[in-house]
């Protein structure tokens, strides 16, 4: 939380995970050293996390003041869905005792980007494969993730940016996922031909559908 309050101007979003999610877990890693924290999000929260907060990059540039030395100490911090992850650190255990967590300096930030695979992604565009790439790119297919409710999973493919979602299974089928509706899960297509029958790419053409 003091590293994201310190950094709150270029990253708002780090105080903004935290605020929706709770501290899970503390783990110790040995190859290597390091903390690894772990978050857990309530459903609706983390749908929203993977959707605008899909990212993973090491940050550089966080000292942090250590005892014995009196010096500041550059920290090496790994952010996932813009989330601390991991602090590599020697003597992990005893990091809260060999520093001074309130005396936090930060110098020049770098940040360095990690590739972030989604294999959610890979699922959706081998359901679409017989779909041609203009009709693809009328989907929101980059930031797809998976959905489980009643033990069926979907699959994104539209944000109807209101918290709502049109999502696939692996059968081919299309659904539109409805948060506030009595009926969550409801079928639209039977397969993504028909669904483009009724979409041409103006997300406004299924508003109606969205609350039936």
């Amino acid at each position: 939380m003091k590293i994201a309050e310190l950094l709150n101007n270029e990253f708002p979003e780090f105080k903004k995970v935290i605020e929706t999610s709770k501290l899970y877990g503390i783990h110790f890693t040995v190859k290597p050293q390091g903390i690894y924290l772990n978050r857990c999000y309530s459903p609706k929260v983390f749908e929203e996390i993977k959707r605008n907060h899909n990212t993973s990059f090491d940050l550089n540039g966080i000292l942090v003041f250590e005892k014995k030395s009196k010096k500041h100490i550059p920290l090496k911090l790994h952010y996932f869905h813009n989330s601390l992850t991991i602090i590599h650190i020697n003597d992990p255990k005893k990091f809260h005792r060999n520093f001074d967590l309130n005396n936090i300096k930060v110098e020049e930030i770098e940040i360095k980007h990690l590739n972030l695979q989604n294999p959610d992604k890979e699922i959706v565009l081998k359901v679409l494969k017989s779909i041609d790439e203009q009709k693809l790119n009328l989907l929101d297919i980059e930031n797809t993730f998976k959905i489980e409710i009643d033990k069926k999973l979907f699959y994104t493919i539209l944000d109807m940016e209101d918290g709502n979602y049109i999502a696939i299974d692996k059968q081919g089928k299309i659904y539109r996922l409805n948060h506030d509706n009595k009926e969550r899960v409801k079928k639209i297509a039977e397969n993504p031909i028909g669904f483009f029958k009724i979409y041409s790419g103006l997300k406004s053409e299924l508003e109606n559908m969205m609350n039936v």
